[in-house]
């Protein structure tokens, strides 16, 4: 019986001593955690599974990180842009063959009332 005495006492101090260690810095406090929760220091940016980095540099901590939802938005924004320059440059091209058509009808016009016909 003495001994079960002295192995309860002794695994009691070894439990004391375990939860007497567990300490925090000054200024902070301690936290309990379930599984799957993270921690993420004052300093940090914490983000979520869904965060996509473009390159290396985007997820910079001092650039900031992008989620899916906004890389999904500016690659639409992207294709937008696209869109509208090929569209003007398309036009582009049209308007500048029209110009060289009408300045070649003037160079060729034996009159002027021809030379304005190229223009109208």
């Amino acid at each position: 019986m003495m001994k079960s005495f002295l192995f309860f006492i002794g695994l009691s101090l070894v439990s004391a001593g375990a939860w007497g260690g567990f300490s925090c810095l000054d200024g902070t406090s301690a936290a309990c955690l379930d599984d799957g929760d993270t921690v993420c220091p004052s300093s940090a940016k914490c983000v979520d599974d869904e965060v996509v980095c473009l390159d290396g540099q985007t997820c910079d901590s001092a650039r900031g990180f992008i989620c899916g939802s906004e890389y999904d938005d500016i690659l639409k924004n992207y294709e937008k842009t696209v869109s509208q320059y090929n569209q003007l440059l398309s036009e582009n091209v049209e308007l500048r063959e029209m110009r060289l058509q009408q300045k070649n009808c003037v160079i060729n016009a034996a009159t002027l009332k021809d030379a304005i016909k190229c223009v109208r």
